[in-house]
């Protein structure tokens, strides 16, 4: 019997035989319903004997631990129901306990599940855990309960308190040594700090969590007070639990960014809490490598792999943790190209990571090395974006992601002897014919700066367009600011977005996702683009696209919108504002309306507003709302914890004082990235009806604070 995908092709190359009317008939297999319910799989995990592996399946807010074999098909573990209040269920970190048997977290308690079929069960004695980890012999179980360090014996059931922190101060991302004798976890304060609206009255409150006095501890199974170092909390890709990871029985390997964002130290620290540098970066602008890097120690803990671009682009290095010098330092990866996603194999002699190719940065391959010899080998080489490799216990094989023109983020398996990759999981709905999904094309065009630099991007044109008319377009820009698009499906948080672009090509609309400077992926000087000028010269890059896609004939020069999230969402305010009449329409999800607010991700970028005031006053939307002339849709989740929802409320306060029209959509629980499958049918459709509206046929604007509440189905009551 032929499988879905083997039928849906055949019918594709039958109907492409048969004729141009019958292709057109069979190739609109792309609804709003159907991108909706695409699941996304994340945090694979080998089994200890290599055989089987673990990993999250979202089903868009439905996340459930599967179980798959190389060459087999995946088996849920687990299949809790949903929340009735937020409509989603969730799985936290997961670690395999024997080559049966996982332990997971799931509503602040610790659950087991074995591999055999049995259903899980909550481990009792473990309600209220927010954190955990297990020794590596898998005997103990290190945990955080109500702001404190436990631990267990997980057969036993036996328990002790480690650490009596004060009041205030909370353990977090426990993790013993390999020989069991320490445990190592960060510490921090926090506060619900009270945000300034005076629109709100005396009534209405708005508080934003914030954490401060960040500390990492190191504290001995038997007894003693901890030693508490200050910290920066790690950050820049440290992979393991939290902002450190165990190197030797005697010392970890952590991580730390100053305040300003231009220094970066990778220590090694005793634990008796002395410590040294090992590697230090420093960065006139700021440490910039965000292309899937990675820090993390060997397991023998003789070395230890990280990113860094002090050649001018993101690189894998490795230094012994020995080294007396940063000469000692080996660059595994070389060139005019981005690397990441470093991860060592079991015996520690070969790493593997990520990499794009000279020319070509929408895409990654992944590479083995052999530290000791220098041999390099390149194991996937499938066009896509191949991405988070990690070895199997026995050193024989890879697990990694792929996300592909054909499909999004998959789970797949490769032999390191040559072997062909395996795809492992399948995660589009099975009404969307994979046959109709359009792959991007990279393009460059000139930005409008008085640089005219070339500007990166994709370009995404349905195969049947008729080209001889002219049609509507859209530039969609990236989030994070430093982030990036690819030649496929995007591998991250953006994943959504590229669904939801591709039922907008299948309905005649051109859609244009650029690069602009800041993006990932790119030489650090292009990441570094807009230092100290975020929504300048950048924006200048977006208008660019827009000029490039008026020169396309089959684009209606007077036809395009724009569109973005969380940054981008920032770009588009800026956009609307900057050149207000550039655009026909705008949608703005969830983006910053002003950098005021201080975070660590614009202070490196931007300074504070009392270090750089002029250049916070000119990247603030919300202080030039008075130039919109266009329409403008708004879009945000109030659990947003990336871009405060007092962003938006700013920007609606302002647009209304203002007299100016707008459409408005809030999603009451709902997260930074719409990830809800009812959330997201009801944003995609108000998103493509505005499109079509203002793109594809005249329409009068809406009234002035015209709010728009979603709607439950009849059917499923969602």
């Amino acid at each position: 019997m032929l499988s879905r995908r083997v039928l849906s092709s055949a019918i594709f190359s039958m109907a492409v035989m048969l004729g141009t009317g019958f292709l057109c008939a069979q190739t609109k297999s792309i609804t709003i319903e159907n991108v909706s319910d695409i699941k996304y799989p994340t945090a694979q995990q080998w089994s200890p004997d290599s055989k089987s592996i673990a990993f999250l399946w979202d089903a868009a807010g439905k996340q459930d631990l599967f179980l798959v074999r190389p060459g087999g098909k995946p088996v849920a573990l687990t299949s809790f129901p949903l929340n009735p209040a937020m409509l989603q269920s969730d799985i936290g970190r997961f670690e395999w306990a024997s080559d049966q048997q996982i332990i997971f977290a799931r509503d602040r308690g610790l659950w087991t599940v074995s591999t055999n079929g049995e259903k899980p069960q909550p481990l009792a004695g473990f309600e209220g855990v927010s954190s955990f980890s297990l020794s590596r012999d898998k005997q103990q179980i290190a945990f955080v309960r109500k702001g404190q360090v436990w631990i267990a014996n997980l057969h036993a059931h036996t328990e002790r308190l480690l650490t009596h922190l004060p009041v205030g101060l909370n353990a977090n991302a426990p993790g013993f040594s390999p020989d069991a004798r320490f445990v190592a976890f960060t510490a921090s304060r926090s506060e619900d700090a009270l945000l300034p609206l005076p629109f709100n009255g005396e009534r209405l409150k708005v508080y934003q969590n914030s954490a401060y006095d960040t500390y990492l501890g190191i504290v001995s199974v038997f007894g003693g007070d901890p030693v508490m170092l200050p910290s920066s909390g790690g950050g820049g890709g440290l992979r393991g639990m939290g902002a450190h990871q165990w190197a030797t029985n005697d010392a970890l390997v952590h991580q730390e960014l100053s305040a300003d964002r231009r220094t970066r130290e990778i220590r090694v620290t005793q634990t008796d809490g002395s410590t040294r540098v090992l590697w230090r970066s420093f960065d006139a602008k700021w440490f910039t490598p965000t292309d899937g890097p990675a820090t993390v120690a060997s397991p023998d803990g003789k070395w230890v792999a990280f990113v860094d671009d002090r050649s001018g682009w993101p690189h894998v290095y490795a230094i012994p943790t020995d080294a007396k010098d940063q000469s000692e330092a080996k660059e595994i990866s070389k060139g005019d190209l981005g690397a990441g996603y470093a991860a060592w194999s079991e015996d520690s002699q070969h790493l593997a990571f990520a990499h794009s190719t000279v020319g070509n940065q929408m895409e990654r391959f992944i590479d083995v090395t052999d530290v000791r010899t220098g041999e390099v080998k390149t194991v996937v080489k499938s066009r896509g974006v191949n991405i988070n490799p990690s070895f199997s216990p026995d050193g024989t094989m890879l697990a990694y992601s792929r996300a592909a023109v054909e499909h999004p983020l998959e789970v797949y398996s490769i032999t390191l002897n040559g072997g062909t990759p395996t795809r492992l999981t399948d995660s589009l709905p099975a009404s969307l014919n994979p046959a109709d999904l359009t792959a991007p094309v990279p393009v460059h065009y000139a930005s409008r700066a008085a640089d005219h630099q070339q500007v990166p991007a994709t370009l995404i044109v349905a195969k049947d367009l008729d080209k001889t008319k002219k049609h509507p377009a859209i530039i969609w820009i990236h989030g994070s600011g430093a982030d990036q698009n690819y030649l496929g499906w995007h591998p991250g948080a953006y994943r959504m977005y590229y669904a939801i672009h591709q039922y907008l090509v299948q309905q005649g609309y051109v859609v244009l996702t650029p690069d602009y400077r800041g993006s990932s992926g790119y030489s650090r000087a292009w990441t570094q683009g807009h230092y100290m000028d975020l929504g300048g010269t950048e924006s200048e890059d977006v208008a660019g696209g827009a000029d490039y896609l008026k020169t396309l004939p089959y684009v209606d020069p007077d036809r395009i919108g724009v569109w973005g999230l969380s940054y981008g969402g920032f770009m588009t305010l800026q956009a609307v504002t900057t050149t207000p009449q550039l655009f026909r329409c705008a949608i703005d999800v969830a983006g910053v309306g002003d950098w005021a607010t201080h975070t660590p991700w614009s202070i490196g970028r931007m300074g504070t507003s009392v270090s750089n005031p002029e250049g916070h006053e000119r990247s603030a939307p919300v202080r030039h709302l008075s130039k919109l002339e266009r329409p403008l849709l708004i879009l945000q989740g109030t659990n947003d914890v990336n871009v405060p929802f007092i962003q938006t409320l700013a920007v609606v306060d302002q647009l209304e004082k203002l007299g100016k029209p707008f459409e408005l959509a809030i999603y009451p629980g709902e997260i930074h990235f719409f990830r809800r499958s009812y959330v997201l049918r009801d944003a995609w459709k108000r998103s493509v009806d505005f499109f079509d509206r203002y793109l594809k046929e005249e329409a009068p604007a809406p009234s002035v604070g015209e709010v728009a509440v979603p709607e439950k189905s009849e059917a499923t009551g969602q």
